[in-house]
């Protein structure tokens, strides 16, 4: 576990190979502080390179799971002459794209158990995980454009309309509509929907499942699929044959068939 002084903004709790991740400013519904995006970004660096590590579930604390970048807060750093506008920049470079392209390139399998409000960057990181799950009364706002006149950041441009196609991404960042849990599940958004109360206990059972599979996969899927998106069909059946021309030659295949023939449960903890 990272020990650092902006650990009480961003809680790690480990149970067996799943840790969790606790956005922990219910105050104001997890929004995204400088100290918290830094604490965050730290967290991920070192779980990022942690072998023990073989899922992760982000959740927030209280009421929301985040509600977005804290745009108002004082003493941004920058030099005296630079704007608003040069000082965030630097910000998101630094630590808020950090945080959305670690994510992406974790080896392990990544669970978002959003309680509340999701909105604006906490849209972002929530999407940024594998498998979201959502407590039914949640909901996801961008309201960038509509009360900010701003652009959808950290990666909302690139994932939205690949989650829920152009239209609905052009109508929701427009318009600012409010996305339930149950139409984002509808819509492809998100995995599934369900009870508050039973929100993190499912959220927990799903990382269970996800640990034990083999080490990498979380990373292999991801940029399988990420492939799929650029590549024409040729190209990424050739892609797919090269993975499996070395995935099927790794200890977890091998261990992995040897339980099928078995007809027992596979083991992937060495894997």
């Amino acid at each position: 576990m990272v020990q650092d002084p902006l650990n009480h903004v961003i809680q790690l709790t480990r149970q067996g190979a799943v840790c969790t991740l606790t956005l922990n400013r219910p105050a104001s519904l997890n929004s995204l502080s400088l100290d918290a995006i830094k604490a965050l970004l730290i967290q991920l660096q070192s779980l990022k390179s942690d072998a023990n590590v073989r899922a992760l579930i982000i959740t927030g604390a209280g009421r929301g799971f985040c509600a977005g970048w804290q745009l108002d807060e004082s003493g941004v750093p920058g030099l005296p002459d630079e704007s608003f506008g040069v000082r965030q920049a630097h910000l998101m470079a630094e630590y808020f794209n950090p945080v959305i392209q670690t994510l992406h390139d974790l080896p392990f399998p990544t669970v978002a158990a959003v309680n509340g409000v999701c909105a604006g960057a906490g849209v972002s990181v929530a999407l940024a995980a594998d498998i979201v799950l959502a407590a039914e009364d949640a909901a996801f706002v961008l309201t960038f454009t509509p009360k900010l006149g701003l652009v959808p950041d950290l990666g909302a441009t690139w994932k939205l309309p690949r989650l829920i196609g152009w239209a609905r991404a052009q109508a929701v960042t427009l318009l600012g509509d409010r996305i339930t849990a149950q139409q984002a599940e509808n819509w492809g958004m998100i995995w599934r929907h369900l009870p508050g109360q039973e929100l993190q206990a499912e959220a927990m059972r799903v990382a269970q499942r996800l640990a034990e599979s083999p080490k990498g996969m979380g990373l292999e899927v991801r940029h399988a699929f990420h492939e799929a998106q650029v590549n024409g069909l040729a190209t990424q059946m050739d892609y797919e044959r090269l993975r499996q021309r070395e995935l099927l030659d790794s200890p977890a295949f091998n261990e992995g068939l040897k339980a099928f023939q078995e007809k027992r449960p596979p083991n992937f903890h060495g894997n």
